[in-house]
């Protein structure tokens, strides 16, 4: 049985250079963003659309699981820099945008859907549907409503407003049980099965190259294709600097941390497991 590697590739994790090195050389390197067509002849399924536990069901192919993660706080940072890219290409006389403002609303802005790590890999399984159902998952809707008006305190007769610690304390518990129970899921139904798992820090294409020989899939490979890295020049056409997480403030490094609290031991358990 021939082997096809299945590539979820997780947004900003550092897969696009993996694309690009690969895809325009190779019909059966899939792209799912692209609608290619999947069959058995096909070698890798790569794309963030890539669907988890569907594949093996329709495919004879031996179904190899890879992907790529990133430090939970360098990827926020790159995703929040992304955005302001795609703002300016929407246009280019568009004012930036502060971290801050761009962190409160990163859940419902657009044009660019912001998840965690693990929850991209959950949304992707092909059963996710049916463990919200079942209650395997918690519901997230209330998740990140400490944002929202629903923490704040009225002074009807002062006409003023201020936050309620204790209802804020009380959002972010539920926030940190809601992603931590679906974090502990994606972990031991999803990742945790995966055949191989590296990381954006690590050299991604000497350790895909000797995947693709481990597993006997022979690719034409585009070599001088070794990294992406536009987010950092398209800001610098405009005059603008990457803010990296170091730029922060300490109030708002503190936000980040606690939000991102359940993809940075998701990240934790990756690292330790696969770890070289």
């Amino acid at each position: 049985m021939s082997n096809v590697i299945v590539f979820p590739h997780c947004p900003k994790t550092g897969g696009t250079t993996l694309k690009e090195r690969y895809s325009n050389q190779n019909e059966s390197f899939a792209i799912t963003d692209l609608n290619h067509n999947v069959n058995n002849k096909t070698k890798v399924i790569f794309g963030h659309n890539v669907k988890i536990g569907y594949y093996e069901n329709v495919l004879k192919n031996n179904c190899v699981y890879i992907t790529c993660l990133r430090n939970p706080v360098s990827r926020i940072m790159s995703m929040y820099n992304f955005y302001r890219t795609q703002i300016l290409y929407m246009n280019p006389d568009s004012p930036d945008i502060d971290f801050y403002l761009w962190f409160i609303n990163k859940d419902v802005i657009r044009p660019m859907s912001v998840v965690k790590q693990y929850e991209y890999f959950l949304y992707q399984h092909a059963d996710h549907v049916s463990w919200f159902e079942d209650k395997t998952l918690a519901d997230p809707f209330r998740s990140n409503d400490m944002y929202l008006n629903s923490v704040l305190s009225w002074d009807v007769e002062a006409d003023k407003s201020s936050v309620d610690n204790n209802k804020l304390e009380d959002r972010i518990k539920h926030k940190q049980q809601v992603e931590q129970q679906n974090m502990n899921v994606t972990w031991d139904r999803v990742v945790n099965n995966f055949d191989h798992v590296f990381f954006q820090h690590e050299d991604i294409v000497d350790i895909f190259d000797n995947l693709l020989v481990k597993y006997d899939i022979q690719m034409q490979v585009w070599k001088e294709m070794i990294i992406t890295n536009e987010t950092k020049h398209d800001l610098e056409k405009h005059n603008l600097e990457y803010v990296n997480f170091y730029n922060l403030d300490d109030d708002l490094k503190y936000l980040v941390e606690l939000d991102l609290k359940a993809d940075i031991d998701f990240y934790n358990r990756c690292e330790e497991k696969w770890k070289r």
